[in-house]
Formats: C-alpha cells, sequence, structure tokens
C-alpha cells in the first residue's frame, strides 16, 4: 500500500472541499460530497446558478489534474476519503453517534468476521450495516474479506442524509458496489436477510416510543435506548446461524434493563462473547466500548460452552494483537464447534 497515493489524494481532497466549502458557502462535509462528485464525472466542475466561480472552477481544474484515480487502488483511495472525512469532522462539529469508526477497530472486526463467520467462495454472503454512518466500517471489512472468489453484497442503512450521501460517493471513488437506504433502522426494512450484520451502534435513547413499544427490548416507562432496540432489529434481519458484530458501550450488561436484552438474545440466539477494547482508544473509562458478538439461532447452532470474553491489547502490540487472534480461533474450535 502507498502511503504516498493516499497523501496525494487526500490533498486533493481536502484542497478542493476547502475551496468549495468557501465559494459555494456549505459545510465541509457537503463540499466533500460535490468534489467526490466532480471527480467521478471525468474531473468536471459543476456549475449550478454561476458557483462555484471562474476562478475556483479553473483552480479546481488544475488541482484534479494531479491524480490519476485510475491509478490508485481502492483501498488506498477509502483511506485518502477517510482523512478527508476526519477532516470534516472536526471541521463542521459533528456529533459523537455521528464519528466515523477507526480502521484499528474496523481491522479487528474484520478479523473477528473471518474467524467466526467468514464468506465462502464463490457463494452469495449479505453483509449488512444498520448504522452505516459514512460506511468506512463496512469498506474496511469489504476489503479486508473480498478474495478467494467470494461474493460479497454489501447494504447499508441510516437516516441521515448527509452521512448516506458521504458513503455513496466514498462507495463510487473506491468503485465498491453497496445498497444504501435511507431509513430509521428501527422501522419495517424492505431488505433480504443478511448472512452478518456490523455496526458501531448509535447510543442513547430512541425518541419514538410508539415504534419502540414494538420491540420486546424496549422500556416499559419512558425513552428506550436505541442501541438495545438495534441490537434486537438485527436479530430480526440475519439468517438462521448469522452473526451479528457491534460495536456497544463497554458497560453495556451493567443497567438494570440490560436483563431484558440479554434475555431477549438468548430467547432468538446466542450470546457468543464480548471483546472490551483497549483503554488507549478512548478518553474516559465511562466511554470505553465492545465488541459484543451474537448469533441467530439456527439448524446446529448452539450456545458457546464458554462465552468468550477478553480484552484487547494495545493495537500497536502486534504479538500480542497475533495473539488474541490465535486465541479466538482457539475458542472457537474448542468451544463453537
Amino acid at each position: 500500500m502507498s502511503t504516498e497515493h493516499i497523501e496525494s489524494v487526500y490533498q486533493v481532497l481536502d484542497q478542493s472541499a476547502m475551496m468549495l466549502k468557501e465559494d459555494l458557502q456549505v459545510s465541509y462535509m457537503e463540499a466533500l460530497i460535490e468534489t467526490g462528485e466532480n471527480l467521478l464525472d471525468n474531473k468536471t466542475v459543476r456549475i449550478l446558478d454561476g458557483k462555484p466561480s471562474k476562478y475556483t472552477q479553473d483552480e479546481l481544474e488544475a488541482l484534479y489534474e494531479q491524480v490519476d484515480l485510475s491509478e490508485i487502488a481502492s483501498n488506498e483511495l477509502r483511506q485518502a476519503i477517510q482523512l478527508s472525512i476526519l477532516r470534516g469532522m472536526r471541521e463542521d462539529f459533528v456529533q459523537a453517534n455521528h464519528q466515523m469508526t477507526p480502521d484499528s477497530i474496523g481491522s479487528l472486526m474484520a478479523y473477528l468476521v473471518e474467524v467466526l463467520a467468514p464468506p465462502k467462495p464463490e457463494a452469495p454472503y449479505h453483509l449488512l450495516d444498520l448504522s452505516i454512518g459514512t460506511g468506512n466500517l463496512t469498506y474496511t471489512l469489504f476489503h479486508f474479506l473480498n478474495r478467494d472468489n467470494r461474493m460479497i453484497q454489501l447494504s447499508g442503512i441510516d437516516n441521515d442524509e448527509l452521512l448516506l450521501s458521504l458513503a455513496a460517493t466514498s462507495a463510487a471513488l473506491q468503485d465498491v458496489t453497496i445498497s444504501l437506504t435511507l431509513q430509521d433502522a428501527l422501522s419495517n426494512l424492505l431488505i433480504e436477510p443478511a448472512d452478518t450484520i456490523v455496526s458501531d451502534l448509535p447510543v442513547g435513547y430512541y425518541p419514538l416510543d410508539e415504534q419502540a413499544e414494538k420491540f420486546e427490548t424496549s422500556f416499559s416507562t419512558g425513552h428506550s435506548f436505541t442501541h438495545h432496540l438495534m441490537i434486537e432489529q438485527g436479530m430480526n434481519y440475519l439468517k438462521e446461524g448469522g452473526f451479528g458484530f457491534y460495536l456497544v458501550p463497554s458497560n453495556l450488561f451493567e443497567s438494570e434493563e440490560a436483563k431484558d436484552l440479554l434475555a431477549f438474545i438468548q430467547k432468538v440466539g446466542h450470546f457468543q462473547g464480548m471483546l472490551t477494547l483497549p483503554k488507549e482508544l478512548f478518553k474516559t473509562e465511562q466511554s470505553r466500548k465492545s465488541i459484543l458478538i451474537v448469533q441467530k439461532n439456527g439448524v446446529g447452532t448452539q450456545q458457546a460452552k464458554e462465552v468468550l470474553l477478553a480484552t484487547a491489547p494495545d493495537f500497536k502490540n502486534l504479538p500480542a494483537m497475533q495473539a488474541l487472534i490465535a486465541e479466538i480461533t482457539q475458542w472457537k474450535h474448542n468451544f463453537l464447534n
């Protein structure tokens, strides 16, 4: 992988987005979508109502000529786009639930999927993200898993139009095919069941009590937890035997309401594991997150004889990370088969 390629594309995306931000008087994220669409349209600058100005148009065209996207690998493009989105999140002061999932966490989730729920060669494999946001988590997994004649079909749901537009632009630049739907993920979804669901779940209270009441994990009074409802919804859209990998608060099961969530998971499937992420990734212990691993009931599935409970080491410690993956592989052999 070429860091030079990543840096060159990032510089073009960032500089052109800043130009458009100033000229069009829009947010950085909106400008990033605009410049991505220009690049996809053979580097043609879109003019609407005389904007951007002729000066900016000329500057953009000169900037676009500095890169040849056809010579840059898809995953390198993803990383350049990721850097641009991170810049945009700082520039636009994006709220916490809309922050992008870091590559390090995405890579670990990809390893978990590869070990516990790998795609089979030349068999359709549907990977779904119920809160796709900008798409970085899903695209990280796709590039990791997409090999050996695997037929991976991607789907993503989100109720934020701007983030979904970023996900669409990012996919197009990477030449990745994905089905994206602008919708509340807790409503009725017109989507095929998934082999695997991965999601960095939004955390907090779900405001639509009438919709929440349709779920077994809703609270009897007051607003229900969005992340509880999303885990239940995931079970509804998994194939039999399918796995869900969710980024959740590490204290997920410490609340009084958590017993209902655990009871639901055990009713329709299996609580197979929880992997706590290294504390170095989070500002406070309260904000620390873990990867929850659940599986839907199916022919031949079973509750693991011993639930996988582990803490990931510092991601910079490669030998320790390799040992963790070996431990998870051995756990699957000993307790899940």
